[in-house]
């Protein structure tokens, strides 16, 4: 048949199986050659038909097989290869952009924490994130010192942070210094980094220690102050202290009370700097000029420059009229019930429960001297407050223990209301040591002994950290090395008067409750309630009763030197304790010289509620002038009396 006619039907191998004719040459032109058997069959390849070698590629495949490489099994190497090559340059730019963004975070950190510390003013924690070179020029303290002084001038009272921009190595950080003297003044502060990731540090520079600050810049402050404020008395009306010259129109009565003027006190030097006050300026040094000086001062004005730049200028403002919490007629009756103590002493009275301090004379809380029996409020409240005595607990009748005798030698115990009336030593003695140092230390602690009571100017009551059972067993009685204020004894009363809180003083009228510290339990108090009003009633303290009205209180008598027996020549002491000071006893020697001792009288009123009145404490020393129930007392009744009726 021609070649290109009709296709040859399919030929069956031995093997049966059909069997497609093979292809034509390119072209359809024969093949020359001799015909080769062409499968099992022995049929012969028709001529023209291509001949292939085995593993010949050239020409097209065979009719249903793939040529190599160009289906899904040949590319799939290929494949893997690329997409593997993806994946990694994948994880490197991942890894690359995580580690920038944990580099970028980190030096974000640092300026988060440097701000932190800024707001806070705290220029230690400002220090460890400054850059070395910075660090290695400037110590920590001079860092602190040049952090603190802008503020210190500016007079700031409060920073406040926006939210960091970054712009290329540096952060732009918006700040808002609220100032006491000058408002508010703001700016953006540029913050530049050096290093990167977490070993980033700020950059530095004397311009970052204030919001406006340029290079090269100082920031200064001139000043001028206002007219000093009137002081009035707790009528609104009357001025304890008015105008430049301080006058008054009861002189002898206002100085009581007023106080000086002078160069600062270098406690208050802070405090005034803070407030805008110039070291040079007059400011009050004692007295309510001292205590009343932030009320008193007003506003400051002046000049703030940065540079030759003028930030702020404000003009300065006088403060307003303070009405004071001090009654001048319980300032009268402190004066002249006082005036006859041979040696001065002080007088401090008390609102038990809004804290207002309403009147005090002479050494009201400069000086230190020991407590002599009223401090057996300590003693008796720690022994009911951890159980170690109840108001009905019996005590034998003594005439001494531990050494340390009772007042004349007398025969004294029975319950502990007894005891506490008639001033027992017998009794109280023992039981500071039955309490133990650090029980007794710390009822002293709160009550206020070995913290400064924080009125500007008063001495801190204080007793030892520790104290040795010959020591202790005196202290239980207000001597050996246990030092007290008027101011103290008066706060011991009211702390009793108020159900065992202890009120926050003030020396501004007020109608509030002050705050005030649990100092003892409710039932404890109540429990020292009735010891006190025994005094009163039948015991040491009868003539501080204030007539028609309920009067608790405890007396205290105070050893300055020996005054019993033996011991009054030769002040020796027949103690547990060898070398012991002389035994502390509520009597002077014969009664004959009063400057043996020191009188003391702690008390309040009314004792009971009654007719909404608040209790009113008070406190009394008599420096070297008999027992306190004898020259003290008598003082509390009467400073009480006109406190209640200058208040009632």
């Amino acid at each position: 048949m021609p070649a290109s006619g009709r296709r040859r039907p399919p030929q069956r191998s031995s093997g049966g199986t059909a069997r497609a004719p093979a292809p034509r040459a390119a072209g359809g032109a024969r093949g020359g050659g001799s015909g080769i058997s062409g499968g099992a069959g022995g049929r012969r390849t028709p001529p023209g038909s291509p001949i292939r070698a085995a593993g010949d590629r050239g020409g097209r495949p065979p009719v249903g097989r793939a040529r190599r490489g160009s289906g899904p099994g040949g590319r799939r190497p290929l494949l893997l290869i690329a997409l593997l090559a993806l994946l990694i340059a994948a994880g490197v730019g991942a890894y690359l952009v995580l580690d920038a963004r944990a580099s970028r975070q980190a030096e974000r950190d640092t300026v988060d924490a440097y701000l932190r510390a800024w707001t806070a003013q705290d220029p230690g924690a400002m220090y460890g994130h400054v850059s070395d070179d910075v660090r290695s020029r400037t110590s920590e303290q001079r860092f602190a010192q040049l952090v603190r002084d802008p503020l210190g001038v500016a007079t700031v009272q409060q920073l406040r942070i926006g939210k960091p921009k970054r712009d290329g190595d540096a952060f732009d950080v918006p700040v808002l210094a609220r100032t006491r003297l000058f408002g508010t003044i703001s700016a953006t502060v540029r913050l530049p980094l050096v290093g990167s990731g977490d070993q980033a540090r700020i950059r530095w520079a004397k311009r970052l220690t204030f919001p406006g600050l340029r290079d090269g810049e100082t920031l200064t402050r001139t000043t001028d102050m206002p007219a000093r404020a009137t002081i009035l008395a707790r009528d609104g009306k009357t001025a304890i202290a008015e105008g430049e010259s301080r006058s008054s129109p009861v002189p002898n009565l206002a100085q009581q009370v007023r106080g000086d003027l002078g160069t600062a006190k270098p406690e208050d030097a802070a405090m005034l700097k803070r407030l805008g006050v110039p070291a040079d300026a007059k400011v009050g040094v004692s007295g309510l000029e001292r205590i009343l000086n932030p009320q008193l001062i007003g506003k400051p004005g002046g000049t703030l420059k940065a540079g030759d730049r003028v930030l702020k200028r404000v003009a300065p403002e006088k403060a307003t009229a303070v009405r004071s919490s001090i009654s001048l007629a319980v300032v009268k009756a402190a004066a002249e019930a006082q005036q006859d103590a041979p040696a001065g002493g002080g007088v401090v009275v008390l609102n038990s429960r809004t804290g207002e301090v309403l009147g005090f004379q002479g050494l009201a809380w400069s000086v230190l001297q020991p407590p002599g029996s009223t401090m057996k409020i300590i003693t008796a409240a720690a022994g009911l407050e951890d159980g170690v005595a109840k108001t009905t607990t019996s005590y034998p009748v003594a005439t001494e223990a531990l050494g340390i005798q009772n007042s004349n030698q007398e025969s004294c115990g029975g319950t502990l209301v007894q005891s506490f009336a008639h001033s027992c030593n017998s009794v109280f003695a023992p039981m500071a040591v039955k309490l133990g140092s650090k029980r007794f230390v710390e009822m002293a602690e709160r009550f206020g002994f070995n913290t400064p009571p924080g009125v500007p100017g008063a001495q801190t009551s204080q007793l030892p950290k520790e104290i040795g059972v010959g020591d202790l067993a005196q202290s239980g009685i207000g001597q050996a090395q246990v030092q007290a204020t008027a101011l103290q004894v008066a706060l011991m009363s009211a702390t009793i008067a108020n159900g065992g809180r202890m009120p926050k003083l003030t020396f501004l009228r007020s109608t509030k409750a002050a705050p005030a510290k649990r100092i003892i339990k409710p039932s404890t108090a109540r429990d020292m309630r009735q010891l006190m009003l025994a005094v009163i009633s039948g015991g040491t303290g009868q003539k501080a009763a204030v007539p028609g009205v309920t009067t608790a209180g405890k007396t205290g008598t105070a050893e300055l030197r020996a005054t019993q027996g033996d011991h009054c020549e030769s002040q020796a002491a027949p103690d547990a304790e060898p070398g012991a000071e002389a035994p502390p006893v509520d009597s002077a020697c014969g009664n004959k010289d009063g400057t043996n001792t020191d009188a003391w009288m702690a008390a309040f009123a009314p004792a009971t509620r009654s007719g909404g009145n608040d209790p009113l404490a008070i406190g009394v020393l008599r420096i070297s002038n008999f027992q306190g129930g004898e020259t003290a007392a008598p003082v509390a009744s009467k400073v009480l009396k006109a406190a209640l009726d200058a208040t009632g």
